[in-house]
């Protein structure tokens, strides 16, 4: 009996565990999910209708980013925000994960360099780990296409973005590390977000924000639309 026990036990933590990577679309219009991948395996070009979600498949050792394109039509090949190509004509909101780094753990943040189009938050199942979440409805320096969307922070204008949020020649965003023209109102409307390329304080760039956090729990949830901005110091 102590072992059958001891099995039932280890299958318990063994769910509690379980490694995985869930998007959850609370927005009223479908997105495609783009997802890239610097290391391990995980599902690319998902569609994902309003009110669903998709479990994306990946492997435990995955390190990447999910982008999100909306008013995309039924192939993906062209999008309003997000979208295949990825410019910085239409802008996105970036969530970025690694799997790999620290085995059992998985490190995250939302960033914004690329701009915003929809809200998310990241959370796990375990509710000690910080849930980062941004939301932006309104006052948006440089308003991006469709409704409540964003150029990114390293654009003075919509036509600044147009050769990409970060262009080989540095754009607004200093040396593609410090600080663009509205970097300032990114970071004060969504607290633990990227809002340039070094706000967690690489290469001495301030404010260092409270933008990466790891969790020692592997099941996570990226909610699209969630309403809500966290406000972690």
């Amino acid at each position: 009996m102590a072992t059958l026990s001891a099995l039932v036990l280890a299958a318990i933590v063994t769910v509690a565990q379980a490694q995985s990577l869930t998007v959850v679309n609370s927005c009223t219009e479908s997105v495609l999910l783009n997802t890239g991948t610097s290391f391990g395996t995980i599902d690319n070009n998902v569609n994902v209708a309003a009110g669903q979600s998709a479990n994306l498949g990946i492997s435990s050792n995955w390190d990447g980013a999910i982008n999100v394109g909306t008013g995309c039509s039924s192939d993906g090949s062209t999008c309003t925000t997000g979208g295949p190509t990825w410019d910085g004509n239409t802008p996105f909101s970036r969530a970025e994960f690694n799997f790999y780094a620290i085995p059992g753990s998985v490190t995250y943040d939302i960033s914004l360099i690329y701009g915003y189009n929809v809200g998310m938050k990241i959370s796990s199942s375990d509710a000690s780990c910080d849930a980062f979440a941004c939301t932006i409805s309104s006052g948006c320096p440089v308003p991006g296409p469709g409704t409540d969307t964003c150029y990114s922070p390293c654009c003075s204008s919509a036509s600044a973005c147009s050769g990409g949020a970060l262009p080989a020649s540095g754009g607004g965003c200093t040396n593609n590390e410090g600080p663009g023209p509205n970097s300032a109102f990114y970071y004060d409307t969504c607290y633990n977000a990227y809002a340039f390329p070094d706000n967690d304080g690489s290469n001495g760039y301030t404010p260092a924000d409270y933008v990466v956090y790891t969790c020692g729990n592997t099941d996570i949830t990226l909610t699209l639309c969630p309403g809500t901005t966290s406000d972690y110091t």
